[in-house]
């Protein structure tokens, strides 16, 4: 598979895309204003760099935890769709391993792995990036919240795309789930 083949089969897989990007952004972003917010509340000195790379760590994990989560799900999903398969063609169970339908089976495996891990890690890299550029605590704090709801927005548009549905309602809804995560993650770091 060429690199173009490889960006055609990732957005074809846009549930994947949405779910990681989705999770890097809201996840990482509650995580690094959490911190950013325990910092400032409680009077400590840690730099605006260690709260970014805590997200990133944080994003990292995620999308470990992502891809190897979808790994097992659809492996499993997978399996049984093959064994089912075989039972309704009469086939002995295996007997549809290492046949093309099971290589697209691995194929689709292996892609949902990717594009979710993958999806999440870039999108753990949009709340963080302010923090590992910007030294002033609180434009850090604002520029991150500013590029987490652009890119929900965009991320909104894209899946209301996908869908067919309502762009400004697909936007709302997940701008509205920011919102929310926003305001759990102001509570408990910074609210002391």
């Amino acid at each position: 598979m060429n690199i173009r083949e490889l960006i055609e089969e990732y957005f074809k897989m846009s549930r994947y895309v949405a779910l990681g990007t989705l999770d890097g952004i809201l996840a990482v972003m509650g995580v690094t204003l959490a911190a950013s917010g325990v910092a400032s509340a409680g009077g400590l000195e840690i730099s605006n760099f260690a709260i970014g790379l805590t997200g990133l760590s944080g994003g990292i994990a995620l999308a470990m935890s992502n891809a190897f989560g979808s790994f097992i799900g659809e492996r499993a999903e997978e399996a049984r769709t093959l064994r089912e398969l075989e039972e309704r063609m009469m086939l002995n169970e295996g007997d549809l391993d290492e046949t093309i339908i099971h290589k697209q089976a691995k194929k689709r495996i292996y892609m949902s792995m990717f594009t979710h891990g993958f999806s999440s890690f870039i999108g753990s890299f949009v709340p963080v990036v302010p923090f590992l550029l910007i030294a002033d605590k609180l434009t850090a704090t604002m520029t991150t919240v500013a590029f987490c709801f652009a890119a929900l927005i965009i991320l909104g548009f894209y899946l209301g795309k996908v869908s067919r549905d309502s762009l400004l309602k697909t936007s709302m809804e997940i701008v509205l789930i920011g919102v929310l995560i926003s305001a759990v993650s102001f509570i408990i770091g910074g609210s002391h």
